[in-house]
């Protein structure tokens, strides 16, 4: 028995050994009292334009994740969802870390692609947790379920990185848990001695009466055998609560269920009002300026080239600058943003105007990548009165929502450029419910083109309405389809044989002035136009923004 005491007692004394050697490095050297695992500083380069961990190294969640990053020059470090930071990255070279070994073994994978420089990440909106300067830059995220990177960029974006990062890794509790491993470990080492090297006192003799013969054991006490059971029962249970302390005691890590969900609302509310604050800001410069090229900055498509056509038309026409329009604010603001899976991503944004109680403007804005400002490509101001589909819950139409619509927003843009072509007599009129400024150009148009063939030099006049481009179409709570379409629009006239004549007022005069023209006389249009197709009834229309946009004749 003494044997098997020695034997067992040897055991448990190494396990409590290095039970309690292991969880002393944990605590002391590992972990510390922050309960932060972390790597201590590790070199970390690439040739390219970014340091980024695979999106499944992150594959957990519930713990802190602190990463620290310095370099010789300004250094970024940021964490993003990964649909943001591919799509930055996308093209370009860079380094991704594809595996992690604790507590400091990091495998790189170099990703071959051009090496220009990428926009500077600081000013870019997406990123979940950001820092940026010289010196250590650290973050601090409480990691969550789905696809997330880590990234380490220097901060103007341009190739060649090498930084020092360190990882740390905060779970609570984790202090704690390894300093009660550690007692345990010193409970096991210490009961594991005591049995190799603690004697037993042997139990005193009992006398026995010597006249009486003995003739049974009057002994109470068990056997030494169920004594030692019981002391092995005893250890056992305590190794037994050892283990359990030590996978019990700290919530492991939950494993990440959201690693194929990967989609986002294209922007948050807050970000949409910063967006519209600093639009309000560069286009009053634009404004104020007349410079096209800064307008590039801020919008794009449609509502860009209406823009460089005002700006061009001001500065010809108005060029001391009398007719500047006045600074311009947005408040209200009312976001729509639907859920996107990756780039390009739009939202619709409303807003009520500064310079004017009765309208607001109703934008749609684009990003082509993460990497690529929002700018405004559609934007219309329709009245206040004018009742808009509920932009909560605006999302990207799919096949069902397209079969539930009466008609498709092709053929409602199409329908429309033949209503404002042939006027108000147009049989597609009875399809459309008009908005008060597009029945002040239907009005328009009648009267110019009534007008026109009074004069003796004109013979004939053509206004021909055209679709532009694809209909940009989202999909309201209610179920009405929130339409932005373009039309191109030429008001031709045709000069009478032997005869000339020449723009003498308008906007066209920016284009051709005191030109003479023998065959005919062209002014060309941009038209923004924002719809409404609900399930059942007539289409909308909301809003009808027209700009000059060329002019001259033959």
């Amino acid at each position: 028995m003494r044997f098997a005491r020695i034997v067992f007692g040897l055991l448990l004394a190494l396990v409590g050994l290095l039970v309690t050697v292991a969880a002393g490095v944990a605590a002391f050297w590992l972990v510390g009292p922050d309960d932060t695992l972390d790597t201590g500083a590790q070199p970390l380069s690439s040739r390219g334009v970014a340091v980024m961990t695979a999106p499944d190294l992150v594959d957990r969640h519930g713990p802190t994740l602190h990463v620290t990053a310095s370099a010789a020059k300004p250094v970024f470090v940021g964490v993003g969802r990964d649909l943001d930071v591919a799509s930055y990255l996308a093209g370009s070279e860079y380094s991704r870390v594809v595996s992690f070994d604790l507590p400091s073994r990091f495998e790189t994978q170099a990703m071959k692609g051009r090496s220009a420089a990428l926009t500077p990440p600081a000013g870019l909106d997406w990123w979940t947790v950001q820092a940026t300067g010289t010196g250590d830059q650290s973050i601090s995220w409480p990691i969550v379920d789905g696809r997330y990177d880590v990234a380490v960029l220097n901060a103007d974006g341009s190739p060649g990185v090498d930084a020092q990062v360190t990882f740390g890794i905060e779970i609570d509790g984790l202090f704690g848990t390894c300093l009660m491993i550690f007692g345990g470990g010193i409970l096991l080492l210490v009961i594991g001695l005591l049995l190799m090297f603690v004697r037993r006192r042997p139990a005193p003799p009992i006398p026995l009466p010597i006249p009486v013969p003995v003739v049974a054991p009057v002994m109470p006490y068990t056997p030494p055998a169920p004594k030692q059971t019981t002391q092995v029962r005893r250890t056992a249970g305590l190794a037994a609560a050892a283990l359990l302390v030590t996978t019990g005691c700290a919530a492991v890590p939950l494993k990440n269920v959201s690693q194929e969900i990967s989609t986002k609302p294209a922007v948050t509310l807050a970000d949409g009002q910063l967006l519209l604050d600093k639009y309000a800001e560069v286009q009053n410069r634009v404004n104020q300026t007349r410079d096209a090229k800064l307008a590039a900055t801020i919008e794009a498509g449609p509502r860009l080239v209406q823009t460089r056509a005002a700006t061009f038309i001001s500065a010809k026409i108005d060029a001391a600058g009398k007719n500047i329009a006045k600074p311009v604010s947005y408040s209200d603001i009312e976001v729509g943003a639907p859920e996107f899976a990756s780039y390009p991503m739009r939202f619709v944004s409303t807003a009520k105007l500064s310079t004017g109680l009765t309208e607001r403007q109703l934008g749609v804005w684009e990003r082509s990548n993460a990497g690529s400002p929002w700018l405004l490509t559609h934007a219309v101001f329709p009245a206040t009165a004018v009742d808009v589909p509920p932009l909560e819950g605006l999302r990207v139409p799919g096949q069902a929502d397209m079969a539930k619509l009466p008609l498709l927003p092709q053929t409602a843009g199409n329908n429309l450029a033949k209503y404002l072509s042939e006027g108000p007599a147009s049989r597609q009129a009875a399809s459309f419910v008009a908005s008060a400024d597009l029945t002040v150009l239907l009005a328009a148009r009648a009267k110019e083109i009534r007008d026109q063939p009074v004069k003796d030099y004109i013979s004939t006049v053509a206004d021909t309405f055209r679709l532009s481009g694809q209909p940009t179409t989202f999909i309201a709570a209610n179920g009405d389809a929130l339409v932005f379409v373009n039309l191109t629009e030429q008001f031709l006239q045709t000069i009478e044989p032997g005869n000339n004549a020449f723009w003498t007022s308008g906007e066209v005069l920016a284009y051709s002035n005191n030109v003479k023209y023998f065959q005919t006389l062209r002014q060309d249009y941009l038209h923004e136009v924002a719809l409404v197709i609900p399930s059942t009834g007539k289409t909308r229309v909301i809003g009808i923004r027209s700009q000059t946009v060329g002019g001259g004749g033959s």
